[in-house]
């Protein structure tokens, strides 16, 4: 009785680190996650997505084509709390809770031999986990992904010895790819190792196992179908294996050795080489001590202030975690190593390494690690091994307690980064000032003829769209139809391009919505300065 309180108070606290200030921290939306919500408004309202497109499978959005399902998960939060921060991050908040839930039941089946003490402290750490806290309090489809993802691991295993869970396992794994885009390349390579370390168990189901399969690829089929349209599109935006941006200097060289009959030189500078070297060294960097225990990644909306994307005192613990689960080479270790070893495959194809987001897929297996090293020294200070027998020695409880005042002192660390400066010291990151600029400009746009709105912090118009809860309808007709232009767009009277100030202060009856860098200290028909959390200028509207 006193494990289950334990265990449903680890949920409740898993829960309410994901929902507590959920509309106000982060500070703001960020283009992607207002990009979300109103295509999820829309699709309320009219079927249709931004664009006009009836119920797609993909989102066109930027040009960076979203997968569906987060939009879909949007719809009813939409309809129940408004258009609002609180409503498009639900789905994240609420799958990233769940995914706490849903590990425990996992790491249930993965160690079955383990006792009460290791599921609760596994259960503790992924409830706590600063990575995942962090994306499960965003609109970030990797989030939601990452569950049906655990769940399909959890079925799969569940499946070994009931295979009709097989079915519950591929729908899950199929609900991954049509979240987000990394899970299309790591489950095809997960499923590969599943099958090499169960080939016997699925060999005597192989019935049940094939016709999963079989409706598996009826289920993905739309995706498989948009590998060379929607898909190819968004991969080839931010992968490495850009021949164009890659190869131009390797062909040169290539070029110049074969000339100078150096066959061996030429051999060196061969795409598959350049591509190889750069694939090895995104997939290292996500080994990073900087981007797991320190700073994270270059993208500070992906981590608090002061933080990497794991806490420091893991370290120790994951070393520990990691030699013990080589140590058994059972078959479940070896799932989780297998998956350890995948989870950033995705990630390594694709510029800016490392990446949160993409290599969001890694979790569990780190809080894994953690909880199997606590254990061990949990183990060897019960049976007395610190103190040369049973008898403790005050010295190893001072050091026991001692781990736990450290274990507790970098979770308020982190908390307090999380809620008190992060907010302050990142919001230019997460776009801060489009809520309250668009709400003063709405009060007086009336006055002008045009309102030109600054790009330089990037999709302005989503933001507009969504504050001013423009009728998905109106804009249906009016965003102008063709190419999808990232630094432009216009409809009614708005502008949303970069400010000019030396020719758009030449107009009359305009109002210019611009930063700091376009529109100089104090013009003349200065309204109204927007300012960030620390007191510095985000906007300045100005009437001319």
């Amino acid at each position: 009785m006193r494990n289950k309180l334990i265990l449903i108070s680890i949920f409740i606290l898993a829960f309410f680190l994901r929902f507590y200030q959920l509309g106000s921290n982060p500070p703001s939306l960020d283009w992607d996650e207002a990009a979300l919500g109103y295509n999820a408004y829309s699709i309320l309202q009219t079927a249709r997505d931004e664009y006009g497109n009836f119920l797609p499978l993909t989102f066109r959005s930027f040009g960076d084509y979203k997968p569906p399902l987060y939009v879909y998960l949007s719809v009813l939060p939409v309809k129940i709390f408004g258009l609002n921060e609180v409503a498009v991050r639900f789905p994240s908040a609420l799958f990233g809770a769940l995914s706490v839930v849903v590990g425990y039941f996992l790491i249930k089946k993965l160690f079955s031999g383990k006792n009460n003490l290791f599921f609760l402290t596994f259960t503790l750490l992924f409830a706590v986990s600063p990575w995942h806290i962090q994306f499960s309090r965003i609109a970030f489809e990797a989030n939601v992904a990452l569950f049906f993802y655990i769940c399909g691991v959890w079925l799969f295993l569940k499946s070994l010895n009931k295979p009709i869970f097989s079915f519950l396992s591929l729908l899950s794994f199929g609900l991954s790819l049509y979240t987000y885009h990394s899970p299309r390349l790591v489950i095809p390579a997960l499923f590969a190792g599943l099958i090499l370390i169960f080939i016997k168990k699925i060999k005597e189901n192989y019935k049940w196992y094939l016709t999963a399969f079989f409706l598996f690829l009826i289920f993905v089929s739309p995706i498989l179908l948009q590998l060379k349209s929607a898909t190819g599109a968004r991969f080839g935006s931010v992968t490495i294996l850009n021949a164009d941006e890659r190869l131009g200097e390797s062909i040169k060289n290539a070029q110049s050795d074969i000339k100078n009959g150096d066959y061996f030189g030429s051999l060196m500078h061969n795409r598959r080489i350049i591509f190889g070297r750069d694939i090895l060294s995104g997939y290292i960097d996500h080994f990073n001590f900087n981007f797991l225990f320190l700073n994270g990644d270059a993208a500070n909306r992906h981590h608090a202030v002061g933080m990497g994307m794991l806490y420091l005192w893991d370290l120790p613990f994951i070393l520990i975690g990691l030699y013990l689960l080589a140590k058994s080479w059972g078959k479940f270790s070896l799932v989780v190593l297998y998956w350890f070893l995948v989870a950033p495959l995705a990630s390594s194809l694709t510029k800016a390494t490392p990446h949160a987001v993409r290599a969001l897929l890694y979790l569990p297996t780190y809080q894994i690690f953690v909880a199997l090293g606590i254990s061990e020294i949990i183990k060897l200070y019960k049976s007395g091994s610190f103190s040369g027998g049973r008898n403790f020695s005050l010295k190893n409880n001072i050091l026991l307690s001692v781990i736990c005042l450290l274990f507790s002192a970098n979770i308020l660390y982190y908390l307090h980064s999380y809620y008190i400066h992060t907010p302050k010291a990142y919001a230019d990151a997460w776009q801060y000032g489009y809520k309250e600029v668009i709400s003063e400009v709405a009060k007086i746009e009336s006055e002008y003829k045009k309102v030109v709105m600054t790009y330089q912090y990037d999709q302005p118009y989503i933001f507009y769209l969504f504050y001013r809860q423009i009728d998905p309808v109106w804009y249906q007709s009016q965003w102008g139809g063709g190419e999808v232009l990232r630094d432009t767009r216009a409809f009614g009277i708005y502008e949303f391009r970069k400010i000019n100030w030396n020719n758009d202060s030449q107009e009359r009856n305009i109002l210019l919505v611009g930063t700091p860098k376009e529109i100089p200290e104090n013009p003349v028909g200065l309204i109204k300065n927007i300012y960030f959390p620390d007191g510095s200028v985000a906007f300045r509207v100005v009437a001319r």
